[in-house]
């Protein structure tokens, strides 16, 4: 996949991933975005600050205006491996996609993946081929599979485990890596190996400008009535501070709901842990040609078929009832047109062209 192609993909995907969580559950989405949040919490002890400097080496040797060294591309190599080891910056992408399957915020998402070895003992955490891989079977279980394709390709497995295990050679002809523990020996040519690093950091700049624009939304302070990891409804104080501080705060004596809230939740409990649904009857089928079009969209539709009329019809009443229709201008419910739901509500949608319309508006990104 050529760079830019990736970049503007995976600039639609996060959106829509953003935008959605954030519906389904504020709170937890915003927690998400401070990044790892356990061990030790004082200033200059944080990980992404050396994420963030190997972020910007990796920029500035790719700047240079002359061919690399090799002294520099194998810098380049190093520098590629750590971001893609990056755990502590990923563990924010998880918790946000696991709000679409209305899991509480976890402090330490990967752990299931973390071995501890008894002799001798060592705590060994995930590499980047397994945060990654669970990346994609997250995002592949909420329906957003193109968004699992892009994460699959962020960073390529056999380069990464080539410099891990300083199995390659720099050649003329491009980056061999003899694979000595098994499969057949492969050379990556110099093009190749660079528009890898380059969706390498095109995936983590936009993630980080992401994630940024929507801790903006808290400057000034806003509060908002959620839940926050496994705690009950309250009311969260969300504020991105100017001197740069993230902060999540309540003085709640307890549980409390508003409207809003209420509403969301019924919705949230219509989804089924995926980001979009629709729903048919023996009355109303659902169309199987629309959700082939949506799946090429890059969302795998949780298809609700009802088995008889008046499921459908209470479901609709349900609807009208909570007002639990998307605000925005909705489709007439004419021409066999599909009941569809985000997290933003419910709607009828007749073709893949409305579909598309409905999501979130995304930004165009310009060739670079």
């Amino acid at each position: 996949m050529e760079p830019i192609a990736y970049l503007r993909s995976l600039n639609k995907q996060l959106a829509y991933l953003f935008t959605f969580s954030r519906h389904i559950n504020e709170i937890d989405t915003a927690a998400a975005l401070s990044g790892e949040a356990r061990g030790a919490q004082d200033a200059g002890w944080t990980p992404t600050i050396t994420s963030m400097e190997v972020l910007d080496e990796l920029k500035v040797l790719g700047a240079k205006g002359h061919p690399l060294s090799r002294q520099e591309l194998r810098q380049v190599l190093c520098l590629y491996a750590q971001l893609a080891e990056a755990g502590g910056v990923y563990e924010g992408l998880l918790n946000t996609m696991r709000v679409a399957q209305l899991k509480e915020y976890n402090l330490w998402p990967f752990q299931d993946l973390v071995r501890v070895r008894q002799l001798p003992r060592a705590v060994i955490g995930p590499n980047a081929n397994a945060m990654f891989r669970r990346l994609a079977e997250v995002a592949t279980s909420i329906g957003m599979t193109e968004l699992a394709r892009l994460l699959e390709i962020t960073f390529r497995d056999d380069i990464r485990n080539a410099i891990a295990h300083a199995d390659y050679i720099l050649a003329p002809d491009g980056l061999r890596l003899r694979r000595r523990n098994g499969g057949l020996p492969l050379v990556v040519s110099y093009n190749e190996l660079g528009a890898a690093i380059q969706i390498a950091l095109f995936f983590f700049e936009l993630l980080q400008a992401t994630q940024q624009s929507l801790a903006e939304n808290y400057r000034p302070a806003r509060t908002v009535i959620g839940r926050f990891s496994a705690n009950p409804p309250m009311p969260w104080t969300i504020e991105l501070a100017e001197d740069g501080r993230f902060s999540l705060s309540t003085n709640a004596l307890g549980s409390q709901v508003d409207a809003a809230y209420e509403r969301q939740q019924r919705v949230n409990n219509r989804l089924g842990g995926r980001m979009v649904a629709a729903y048919g009857a023996p009355n109303r089928p659902l169309l199987p040609a629309l959700l082939d079009e949506i799946s090429v969209i890059g969302f795998d539709v949780l298809a609700v078929n009802f088995d008889t009329a008046l499921q459908l019809d209470t479901l609709i009443a349900e609807i009208e009832e909570h007002g639990l229709w998307d605000p925005t201008e909705a489709i007439d419910n004419t021409g066999g047109a599909m009941l569809m739901t985000t997290p933003m509500g419910f709607r009828y949608i007749a073709a893949a062209a409305d579909f598309q319309a409905w999501l979130p508006v995304v930004e165009d990104i310009e060739d670079t």
